[in-house]
């Protein structure tokens, strides 16, 4: 009994002082994105040598602003992939079938080859990522530049101020940020 009620101390001791994880914000340093690519294989950004940070997009098949940003997001990598910021999608539910079958691997692969994406777009786990960045919609995207084997975090934040695929935004967000980071 009193081996128990020491347990339960000592538990409980350690679990007040444990907190819950933050979400990274501007200014914070990721270390490494490891996630499962449409095509199977393995995608590791460490992995990728010759750029100089990543334009991370959190997006869905079944969203409809995703579905309005496609040619944005494809547009972004076609601008920025030679410059050294490839675009890397990210599915927040990925790895869940069952629970998100519109959302998923499946229909993640299918959004992808019918737009012709030409950038890896990942499965997140267990939402690791979308909390660990603090994505609460999509699409979200995150700039992140490449230090020795880690990435400071430029950007969380939306592509643009515009919606409407028919109106020009008259604010992008992300290609300003780039456009400075590349000065």
């Amino acid at each position: 009994m009193k081996f128990r009620k020491l347990f339960l101390l000592l538990l409980l001791a350690i679990c007040s002082n444990l907190k819950a994880q933050e979400p990274l914000k501007e200014g914070s340093v990721l270390n490494n994105i490891i996630l499962k690519n449409i095509d199977g294989k393995t995608y590791d950004l460490n992995a990728q040598k010759q750029v100089k940070g990543f334009i991370l997009v959190f997006m869905t098949p079944s969203c409809d602003h995703c579905i309005l940003y496609e040619d944005r997001v494809i547009a972004l990598n076609k601008k920025y992939k030679s410059l050294g910021y490839p675009v890397v999608a990210i599915g927040p539910y990925g790895d869940n079938a069952v629970k998100y079958p519109l959302d998923a691997l499946p229909a993640m692969k299918e959004m992808a080859v019918k737009k012709g994406f030409t950038f890896p777009y990942l499965s997140d786990e267990n939402f690791k990522y979308t909390w660990l960045l603090g994505i609460k919609k999509t699409p979200t995207a995150v700039i992140l530049k490449k230090q020795s084997n880690s990435y400071l975090i430029k950007y969380i934040g939306q592509i643009d101020d515009e919606v409407d695929p028919a109106k020009k935004p008259t604010t992008k967000f992300v290609e300003q940020k780039l456009n400075t980071l590349l000065k």
